[in-house]
């Protein structure tokens, strides 16, 4: 199953470039997600009810898990992750357990940086897509 959702790009507080950039995270993103990303994530303003409604329902889902940790004192969020894709573009949506931004704010990670790739600007509304994995359920 896919999920459409759309947003308006937004500069935010540079910290993802920090977290997403960390080397450990680096190293958990490539194991569990297959590839390194960009170092930053891309912001998105949700301002429709329903797409804010739909990738609610995804928080509590069966993404691929990356756990947290502590580094020099320092905690990393453990997150979950959906694979889906903008513009062409691979993307990866992330739910960040313990994050400055509420259910509002949709941060995208990618191979790619995809502001530059892509040509996108502050208030650049994009639509992207989340894969949502299906469970195989057991039909005794």
């Amino acid at each position: 199953m896919r999920i459409a959702a759309t947003g308006r790009v937004f500069s935010g507080m540079g910290k993802g470039r920090y977290y997403v950039g960390h080397p450990e995270y680096q190293r958990r993103f490539a194991e569990r997600l297959g590839y390194a990303p960009y170092p930053g994530t891309l912001n998105l303003k949700l301002e429709e009810p329903g797409t804010i409604e739909r990738l609610r329902e995804l928080r509590s889902g069966d993404g691929v898990k990356v756990d947290g940790f502590n580094l020099g004192g320092e905690s990393f969020s453990p997150l979950t992750c959906y694979d889906g894709g903008l513009m062409g573009e691979k993307i990866t949506l992330l739910f960040i357990d313990v994050t400055y931004y509420n259910e509002t704010v949709a941060e995208l990670i990618s191979p790619a940086f995809l502001r530059g790739k892509l040509g996108l600007a502050d208030g650049d509304v994009v639509s992207f897509t989340v894969d949502v994995p299906t469970l195989r359920r057991d039909r005794r």
